[in-house]
């Protein structure tokens, strides 16, 4: 897998949101190793971008994740803003991936609409995880999905996964440690700090503490879970540093709003030739951190766990 190739994509799609292709390009260099065999579940797909550019595919210099948004002036209000379609929209594909993913699953219709554009998916499948998966016992070989930890009971989920893989079928769980919710500035300086002069960072926070920080386990948590459900754990890796959370929990996500804004009154020949530079400068400053992340100082442990299971 060409990683140089994989976060220039990322930073293409994610620009205004550079720190959101950081996060992504250490997840897909950590499950570099897994491979999805048919018949594949994508569990939580949203709009399928992460799973297309790790499957190879690129898309043309004027695309991004930012060009079908809505209710922007609800940023700060918890509004998920990439809830939008617009079929006028389509991706530039430039070259497709190298490999199919049979089912896409996602609880947003509008993301499954962005999905359905790519060329990845041979089918999608709207529906809540919350609730029995819809696919009938021994469906899938492999399931990808690193959305299991927003949901209200993993465990339940966790089971659900075991039900509907083969024998022998393998999956990959992208999965909070402990560790997450100590890294969070809204957790330490006014969770747990009760510090009202904090209160601001709610609006940095938008709902994601409540949601899904509330689930970060050890390992050997998680290995219970997954042997509860008759899962065995066959490859685990940490990754996630400090350095990378933190920078990651602030980001330009408090600019965006007013950075798309901006963006959007750019002519589309401007619009990519500032892209360019601006991807070029960012990639200066966030590649070292790719290579820091692999580096812990002392005995901190990264923030995230990928298991690769077999059933």
């Amino acid at each position: 897998m060409d990683t140089d190739n994989t976060f220039e994509q990322l930073l293409n799609v994610f620009w205004l949101r550079p720190e959101t292709a950081l996060w992504r390009e250490i997840d897909i260099r950590t499950m570099n190793a897994f491979e999805l065999c048919s018949p594949s579940l994508d569990l939580g797909c949203g709009d399928g971008t992460f799973s297309f550019i790790r499957a190879g595919g690129e898309f043309d210099s004027s695309f991004d994740a930012f060009r079908s948004v809505s209710q922007l002036d609800q940023f700060f209000k918890n509004v998920d803003v990439f809830d939008s379609y617009d079929e006028s929209l389509s991706p530039a594909v430039t070259k497709p991936p190298r490999y199919q993913i049979d089912v896409g699953f996602d609880h947003k219709i509008n993301l499954l609409k962005k999905a359905g554009q790519i060329g990845l998916y041979d089918a999608l499948k709207q529906g809540d995880a919350n609730q029995p998966l819809p696919f009938p016992d021994e469906s899938f070989n492999s399931i990808f999905s690193n959305i299991v930890y927003w949901l209200d009971s993993p465990q339940e989920v966790i089971q659900e996964i075991s039900r509907i893989l083969k024998p022998g079928g393998r999956a990959c769980l992208m999965l909070p440690n402990i560790t997450f919710p100590q890294f969070s500035f809204y957790n330490q300086l006014y969770v747990k700090g009760g510090d009202e002069r904090w209160k601001f960072l709610e609006m940095l926070d938008r709902g994601r503490f409540a949601d899904n920080i509330r689930q970060a386990k050890s390992r050997d948590e998680w290995q219970s879970i997954f042997e509860q459900a008759g899962l065995q754990v066959e490859r685990h890796h940490s990754h996630l540093s400090k350095l990378t959370i933190q920078t990651w929990d602030i980001g330009l996500r408090p600019l965006f709003p007013v950075l798309l804004e901006m963006a959007n009154e750019l002519p589309p020949e401007k619009l990519v030739s500032i892209k360019a530079k601006w991807i070029q400068t960012m990639r200066a400053f966030l590649e070292p951190l790719l290579e820091i992340d692999k580096t812990l100082p002392g005995n901190e442990q990264p923030a995230f766990h990928c298991f690769e299971l077999r059933k």
